[in-house]
């Protein structure tokens, strides 16, 4: 392995890096809410869902955000066969964003 080759190499990619967070660091600063995560099951691919966001919802109300609360990105439904205590269900996780 060529260490000259591999020293220039992680100077790229470190400078790219830095470039990157640049980016990123004053969009999060700008955002109203962290991200939230929530999840549940239900009988229902929507009833999980709900349970989810309502999850999220507790937990931001946790830390002072106790306004509306908006799923960021698509949720995420399993459908499960077989849970041993409940049959057929499906669970949902959804991360979401609170008003303060």
């Amino acid at each position: 392995m060529n260490l000259k080759s591999s020293r220039h190499t992680s100077a790229a990619l470190g400078a790219a890096a830095g470039v990157v967070a640049l980016v990123v660091l004053p969009a999060s600063t700008a955002a109203a809410s962290p991200v939230f995560d929530g999840a549940s099951r239900g009988p229902t691919a929507a009833v999980a869902i709900q349970g989810a966001l309502e999850d999220a919802q507790v937990t931001a109300q946790s830390v002072g955000f106790y306004g509306a609360c908006t799923i960021v990105g698509e949720p995420q439904v399993f459908e499960v066969f077989n849970d041993p205590n409940h049959g057929h269900t499906f669970r949902a996780q959804v991360q979401a964003t609170c008003e303060q």
